[in-house]
């Protein structure tokens, strides 16, 4: 037996550079390794009308510049084989965003998600990013075209919440990459491009200041201000102006709160009898309601850089980017449960009456505490050459990097107590419960009788039934070496050759913290220490609270006083060794990948060839609990996949291009669901146990993948792009909505993630942008301009339920309708834009017993307006959210009728942000 370690002080490289050392210091950090754009779209050109470009413009690198979309993204798009779509970032001026993934909703088909496990729905901040509403583990993301590190456990999506617009240039979005880019990537690549100092017309030096206040913080008297800085500087020198260096550095921080409502526990089947509550998708009665307030403290800074080198023979390349992302995240929970305690009988002898109707007694007033904080760190390095002579070509690409997500402390503390009964002694038989009233379904409300009120209203009651802490660390490190060859003929054939070789290890402890759980003397318990009462905590009692103001007050609890009850108490429990090991794993993750490619060129049409083999490998040790008992194992697995491709591009004038791809491909499992750490649940009531295993013989997904396009230019500010998809899957994983394999050992139940079904995605897509520009004589009206797009699609997947035979639904996170629409003016220095962004509903996991649960559409306005006061001084307001809509709603079965728990999101609000902005440049 040991009690639980010290945990390890934790890496926080780069950090006194990103806070003090100053632009000098990024100066030499940017001279470190990197690598090019993507490979089958060309490096950005500089516009062809640069010399009419003022300062302003070359520097703002937004999407909207005096009217038109940025030219040189616009031209990367027309001019690839490939289906691509791109918006720059830099621009914070007139977007009140400072996260990356709420920035890349602007892009066709991009939808969002969020951990809800993590309370991170509660930030106001997307932290995932999906095409075409795939399930995140079907993209690809890469940083300069470097793959970068998988630190979430249970699937390979990145938390891009990491990433600023301060050092990010722009977001490309690869919807059918070939066969020179990853072939893992059934949903497409998200590729987040550094800034270089040839995107730019002009050396320059540049200050951004930003100023936030959060709503509904600075209603609820909580931490609601913010701000951030930014700054960076482009150089080109030498005597053909060939070298070119970028640097810069950020730093951000800013408070916000977050409130939502939810039911408790699962729906109960209204009537006896009737079979279990997915049998009764219309007949459901809650079972207990409950009431969340989040506070969050964000703190998001890093350094970038980047040197480049171009020439007549040879390029060369280097990338250096530091990010760090904090957030210390707190959740205060008012709660009425639907129990009895200790000398409380129930009349009816279980949940129904005499008629059969579910009639939950008694009325326990709860509160609940816990912590969701998190840390996450990148580094990555990255350097390159690419020579070019008399037609051929040869580059070498190496990088590093180095990755982690990490919650140190994971703190949890409830109160309960004795339950209100309805009687006048409160013992013995029930006579009231919660019944909760769902008539609004942003908003159940429980049904109280006035001595029911008066009883849970108060803080005096009930006192702390426990406090508990745990953590979860993981981290990779990924080693990246890949080169091509190539022969070009201008007028017919261009043929490229190249491999690829990455090496990923991973490391990763978690406990839970139900394993420390610290138990305080209540009624209901035996303990050494009296708990306190909410009431005899410091902090706040919130005044307002949604739409409705619960009966049992909220208060907002000192942290400090929760912090010091973990570092007295939670030491007295010993945790054993064997429980410590159930959260170690380590493994180590290959991939080499050969491919070959060739473009064809014949008058106006491109058709672009290429096969790809890539070989996979790992092998892990960790630790696993089944009827052999407790220890550590050794398993590892190998296997290849070949995925050819064909792409063709239709030119016939420099106005319309015509697409078409057909493309293999694949996804491969998380790595938790190959080889993570056992996971044992509390034991039931009856003694049994539930243990979560991983599978390391799980097949990856197959695609078979068939795009169509046209993208049509109608002059400077115009153009209109269509396009259609459809996406062909088997051996169906989807690790947000997997089904488990079970195996029943005598009171022992095992988990694990199979194979099985398949599933299809259909849709269409269309984006444009309309200026009215040249085609009036108005220097007032000709800056006017409308954009958006649209996607719509229909998805199905088979989902085979042990024991429940194949079930077939939608694809998870797939929303059935996602679009854009964006008014904007830029003229005479002003510019301004109003957004809006509507992402529809969609399937967020397939449960067994219950109905599934699916997300509500949700949309979001949002406005910024900047004025140039100088070439030198901009100044910008923006604000987010402007009509105050829910953040997430999650509801049990399609329709709004039931809401989700909490654990599931409920319906959830984060309120307004409104923002002032200062850009200097020198």
């Amino acid at each position: 037996m040991s009690s639980i370690p010290t945990l390890p002080a934790r890496r926080r490289r780069a950090h006194a550079l990103v806070l003090s050392s100053g632009i000098a210091a990024l100066t030499l950090g940017a001279l470190l390794p990197a690598m090019a754009h993507a490979q089958d779209a060309p490096a950005a050109p500089v516009a062809t009308d640069e010399a009419q470009q003022t300062a302003s413009e070359s520097l703002t690198d937004d999407i909207v510049v005096n009217g038109r979309r940025q030219r040189t993204a616009l031209n990367e798009e027309q001019q690839a084989i490939a289906t691509i779509d791109i918006v720059t970032t830099g621009d914070v001026a007139i977007h009140s965003q400072t996260s990356i993934a709420d920035l890349a909703k602007m892009l066709p088909g991009v939808s969002v998600s969020r951990d809800q496990g993590r309370n991170q729905s509660a930030t106001g901040e997307a932290q995932f990013v999906t095409i075409r509403g795939f399930d995140t583990s079907y993209n690809a993301y890469t940083l300069d075209g470097l793959r970068l590190p998988q630190t979430s456990g249970n699937n390979r999506a990145i938390s891009l919440n990491l990433f600023s617009p301060f050092a990010i240039g722009g977001i490309v979005t690869d919807k059918t990459p070939g066969a020179a880019k990853d072939a893992d990537s059934i949903a497409g690549i998200v590729d987040l491009r550094t800034p270089t100092a040839f995107d730019f017309n002009q050396s320059f030096t540049r200050a951004r200041v930003l100023g936030q206040v959060a709503g509904l913080a600075l209603d609820r008297e909580q931490e609601a201000f913010g701000g951030a800085i930014g700054l960076d500087a482009a150089r080109r020198f030498g005597s053909d102006r060939q070298f070119g260096i970028y640097v810069a550095g950020y730093y951000e921080e800013r408070g916000n709160a977050a409130e939502s409502t939810a039911v408790q526990n699962d729906y109960k089947p209204t009537r006896a009898n009737s079979g279990n509550s997915r049998a009764n998708p219309n007949a459901l009665t809650a079972d207990g309601v409950q009431w969340n307030f989040y506070n969050n403290k964000i703190k998001r800074y890093g350094a970038t850089g980047a040197f480049d080198f171009r020439s007549d023979p040879i390029d060369l390349f280097a990338r250096v980017n530091y990010a760090t992302y904090l957030n210390t995240n707190t959740m205060n929970q008012t709660a009425l449960r639907n129990e009895l305690t200790r000398g409380q009988t129930n009349p009816n002898g279980g949940s129904y009456n005499a008629a059969g109707v579910y009639t939950p007694l008694g009325i326990n007033p709860a509160s609940y505490f816990r912590t969701e904080d998190i840390e996450q760190e990148l580094f990555s390095a990255q350097v390159g050459a690419k020579a070019h002579w008399e037609g051929f070509t040869a580059a070498l690409e190496g990088a590093y990097a180095d990755g982690r997500f990490d919650q140190p402390t994971r703190i949890e503390a409830a109160y309960r107590g004795i339950a209100y009964n309805g009687t006048t002694t409160n013992t013995g038989a029930a006579t009231e419960g919660v019944n909760v009233d769902l008539s609004n379904p942003k908003s159940p409300r429980p049904i109280l009788s006035n001595g029911a009120i008066a009883y849970v209203s108060s803080l005096d009651r009930p006192t702390q039934l426990y406090v508990q802490r745990g953590y979860d660390y993981l981290s990779e490190t990924k080693k990246t070496l890949k080169g091509s060859i190539g022969w070009n003929n201008d007028s017919f054939l261009s043929v490229e050759v190249g491999g690829l070789y990455e090496d990923a290890d991973r490391s990763g402890r978690s406990l839970a913290p139900d394993q420390t759980r610290y138990r305080f003397l209540t009624p209901l318990q035996n303990g050494t220490v009296q708990g306190p009462s909410i009431n005899q905590y410091l902090g706040y009692v919130l005044k307002d609270f949604l739409d409705y103001y619960p009966a049992r007050p909220i208060k907002v609890l000192s942290r400090a006083q929760l912090d010091a009850q973990v570092r007295d108490y939670v030491p007295l429990i010993v945790v054993s060794q064997a429980t410590l090991n159930q959260g170690l794993s380590s493994g180590n993750e290959t991939r080499k990948a050969l491919y070959g490619t060739a473009t064809i060129t014949l008058g106006n049409l491109e058709v672009m060839p290429g096969i790809r083999y890539e070989d996979n490998g790992f092998r892990a040790r960790y630790y696993l609990n089944d009827v052999n008992g407790a220890r550590f194992v050794n398993a590892g697995r190998d296997y290849d996949h070949v995925d050819p491709s064909l792409l063709a591009a239709w030119k016939p004038n420099g106005s319309l291009t015509v697409r078409g791809a057909v493309r293999s491909s694949y996804a491969r499992p998380a790595f938790d669901l190959l080889a993570g750490p056992t996971r044992i649940g509390e034991p039931a009531s009856d003694g049994t146990v539930t243990i979560t295993q991983p599978n390391p013989n799980l097949k990856p997904v197959q695609a078979w993948s068939y795009d169509a396009g046209v993208d049509y230019q109608m002059g400077v500010g115009r153009y209109v792009q269509l396009a259609a998809y459809y996406k062909d899957l088997t051996n169906f994983i989807v690790s947000t909505a997997s089904r488990s394999a079970s195996e029943t050992v005598g009171k022992i139940t095992y988990i694990r993630p199979v194979n099985g079904g398949g599933g299809t995605a259909k849709g269409v897509e269309a984006s444009g942008r309309f200026t009215v520009g040249d085609m009036v004589d108005s220097s007032f009206l000709g800056n006017f301009g409308v954009g958006g797009n649209i996607t719509y699609q229909k998805t199905e997947a088979n989902y085979v339920i042990p024991g429940s035979g194949t079930r077939t639904s939608t694809l998870p996170q797939a929303p059935d309708l996602i679009y854009n629409a964006e008014v904007f003016y830029a003229g005479g220095g002003f510019r301004t834009n109003l957004w809006y962004n509507y992402t529809g509903k969609f399937l967020a996991a397939v449960q067994d017993s219950q109905p599934d649960i699916y997300v509500q559409p949700v949309g979001e306005l949002n406005f910024g307006a900047a004025y140039e006061v100088t070439d030198n001084l901009e100044i910008g307001v923006s604000a987010r959210n402007l009509l105050d809509q829910h953040t997430y709603w999650a509801t049990v079965g399609k329709t709004e009728k039931y809401i989700s728990n909490d654990r599931n999101g409920g319906y959830l609000k984060t309120g307004r942000v409104f923002q002032f902005s200062l850009t200097m440049k020198m």
